[in-house]
């Protein structure tokens, strides 16, 4: 029975007569308000009937095997009614043995009713099942299209966000194949349906010369051969009825690729837009970077805070925290603890970072004409969030090595020492000494930090240090990074931390002359007055020309964000889980990000996942970052001309016309002057590189089974 399909508009035009009628300006804010809440309720409930659709299919898919067996079952008991029958045609002179095989065959084929009405009992419920996926189906329909009309005063802005369609293509696309998959096997079973009562047929014809004394056996075959056909009727139903839903299905399909659109995407716009008429809750914080015109805004409740104390409120800032951690994981002390060290006597020093949900709305974007891959976001509003909100997501930092979600983070307080397993000690000099089959990486203060001068102190190898601690321990990853980066500008209010803050250790010379193997590098635990906050160190001790010395001036002191000391400059920092591939044709490559913790330097495929934007195409000071709906989260440039302080103030390194693999450095070192920053990237190393500039950090990741309660 084919079914027309309604589609049901959500219906907001009392919403619309409300603010045409609207005479003061809370009666127009309360309108749009209820306006914007019915549009999200109606991309909300398209999420929940999407969840239904997938589930009712896998249903019917688990249905049509169930038949198929069953229907195996049935060709097996017919085989056995022929050679029952055949038994008899032969046994004419021996009655007794013939009526022995017609009961054999009675039994069979009381089975194979009984199998045969089961199926049908199947098939009915398959088939309601299917009626009810297809009406949510249409239902869904009717409130996504909606959705679109409804969202129309923010086409603009989501013009380009609109194009991410493909994915809402490709799922509806998998659901017709799905009709496709279920309509071929639904054929399968007519035709051995069909086969099943010819094959009866037969039987009861051949039987006629035992008529008498298998009258009974031939009645119950008309009984077993009427349900068969029974079943065939059904069957033939559910095709016809599956036949016309999957034209309607492609119909449908077809009207919602020519509107080219993402839901998620028009709900991430709804709640920027809410943000633009100042309708955010307050625990909702965020900036809006404007890359072209060089400007920074305070947005949502982020609106007329200041940086430090009146960020402490939330969450995500707050509860950001040192501590001492055992290997095991467990967080044995907090700053200002009776037991709290910084000499690794009581753990590692790591800052404790709470989840926190995200959104990246792109204002203004434009294609990356090079390559053709990915854009340049010129405009962009960022927010974050201590609980998930409508279009928000958990950033991808807080997930464990199975996929699942975690409460928190850690990530070192200070740049990465080695602890010395042979001789039980740490290495507070930056010994050459290393052994990365028993060493372990560290964080811990008063040590100059582990470089690879001399040492084969490659970003494979501090991993391997990491891990050599224990299970959840690792390398600096981009992920985390990436989440300090967001939090960062959202707190600071600008992109240029060197302002915000203090330049770092970035004005020391790079050699004294003809010194370039020793590390100038300070010595960890300046900042260690400053505790969970933010600032300057008052003096940091540093090696210029391997020569101890005490400095106290801007650019030649450690700097430290909420706990994290020397976030950029002083040395360069390996990142984990992020490659730069390009094949000659890419600018300066295209970002590869690793979906797991399983790290290699030269991989692009596998586990790494392409960002969906190429790299700036030559060095310079960042303009416009690069911007992909798969990787909205991540901070790398996808164009460099702009300057020493705005609108990012942070320098870019890249190999032109890249062909082949490169590895990711962070930060800046000790003579890298105002190019430094948190968003200095060096993309142009080689695979292995080691160098007397460039260590690492260390990063915990927890289980989340045994993940650590913490309550502040």
């Amino acid at each position: 029975m084919q079914r027309k399909k309604v589609l049901k508009m959500a219906n907001i035009d009392p919403y619309v007569d409300q603010i045409q009628n609207a005479v003061y300006g809370e009666e127009v804010r309360s309108s749009i308000i209820n306006a914007l809440k019915k549009v999200n309720d109606d991309n909300e409930s398209y999420a929940a009937l999407k969840k239904d659709v997938i589930a009712a299919k896998d249903t019917v898919v688990e249905q049509v095997s169930e038949f198929d067996a069953k229907v195996s079952a049935a060709k097996a008991t017919i085989t056995a009614l022929e050679q029952a029958t055949s038994t008899a045609n032969t046994a004419k002179t021996n009655l007794t043995n013939a009526t022995d095989t017609a009961n054999t065959a009675k039994d069979n084929l009381v089975k194979a009713t009984s199998t045969a009405n089961t199926t049908k009992t199947n098939l009915e419920a398959a088939t309601k099942k299917a009626d009810t996926a297809i009406t949510d189906a249409g239902t869904a329909k009717a409130n996504l299209e909606k959705t679109i009309t409804d969202a129309g005063t923010a086409k603009t802005q989501l013009q380009n966000v609109i194009d991410s369609a493909n994915t809402l293509k490709t799922a509806l696309s998998n659901t017709i194949d799905t009709a496709n998959t279920t309509k071929t096997n639904l054929d399968t079973a007519i035709k051995n349906a069909t086969t099943a009562k010819s094959q009866l047929q037969t039987v009861i014809d051949n039987a006629g010369t035992v008529k008498e004394s298998l009258s009974g056996v031939i009645a119950q075959a008309a009984t077993a051969k009427q349900n068969l056909d029974n079943s065939v009727a059904t069957a033939n139903a559910i095709l016809q009825s599956l036949t016309a839903e999957n034209t309607s299905a492609k119909s449908n399909l077809s009207e919602l690729r020519s509107e080219n659109f993402n839901s998620q995407e028009i709900l991430a716009g709804v709640a920027d837009l809410r943000a633009y008429l100042g309708l955010s809750d307050a625990d909702i914080l965020g900036l809006q970077v404007d890359y072209k015109n060089k400007t920074f805004t305070r947005i949502a409740g982020a609106t007329n805070l200041t940086a430090g104390a009146d960020f402490d409120a939330f969450p995500m800032y707050g509860g950001r925290k040192r501590c001492n951690v055992a290997d095991d994981g467990t967080i044995n002390a907090w700053f200002g603890d009776d037991g709290y060290t910084e000499d690794g006597s009581n753990g590692q020093v790591m800052v404790y970072q709470p989840k926190f949900y995200y959104l990246v709305c792109p204002v203004v974007y434009d294609p990356i004409t090079t390559t053709g891959i990915g854009y340049h976001l010129r405009k962009a509003n960022y927010y974050v969030s201590a609980k998930p909100r409508p279009g928000f997501r958990l950033h991808p930092a807080f997930y464990d090595a199975n996929g699942n979600e975690v409460e928190y983070v850690m990530e070192s307080a200070f740049e990465g020492s080695i602890f010395d397993a042979s001789a039980s000690a740490y290495l507070l000099e930056n010994e050459q000494v290393m052994d990365a089959n028993a060493d372990k990486f560290c964080s811990i203060a008063g040590a100059r930090p582990a470089t690879g001068h001399s040492q084969n102190l490659t970003r494979d190898m501090v991993e391997k240090l990491a891990t050599n601690r224990g299970t959840g321990w690792h390398g600096d990853t981009i992920k985390v990074e990436s989440a300090s980066q967001l939090l960062m500008i959202i707190e600071l209010g600008l992109m240029n931390a060197q302002n915000a803050i203090g330049q770092g250790v970035v004005n020391l010379p790079w050699t004294t002359g003809s010194d370039t193997t020793t590390p100038y590098a300070a010595k960890t635990g300046s900042t260690s007055a400053l505790g969970n906050g933010t600032g300057r160190a008052t003096s940091t001790t540093t090696y210029p020309g391997n020569v101890e010395t005490t400095d106290t001036a801007n650019g030649k002191t450690s700097v430290s964000w909420r706990g994290k000391e020397n976030p950029w400059g002083n040395l360069w920092k390996f990142v984990g889980g992020m490659n730069i591939y390009g094949n000659s044709s890419m600018d300066g490559g295209q970002p590869y990000i690793c979906n797991d913790f399983n790290f290699n330097e030269s991989k692009h495929d596998g586990n790494y996942e392409a960002a969906g934007f190429t790299v700036t195409p030559a060095n310079g000071y960042i303009s416009a970052m690069g911007y992909s709906t798969t990787c909205d989260w991540l901070f790398v440039a996808s164009e460099c001309t702009g300057d020493s302080n705005l609108p990012v103030g942070d320098y870019t390194y890249v190999t032109q016309n890249l062909n082949g693999s490169r590895i990711a450095r962070l930060g800046g070192s000790w003579s890298d002057g105002a190019g430094a920053g948190p968003f200095c990237w060096a993309l142009a190393d080689g695979v292995g590189r080691r160098v007397r500039d460039v260590g690492g950090r260390l990063v915990y990741v927890p289980n989340a089974e045994n993940q650590q309660t913490v309550t502040f």
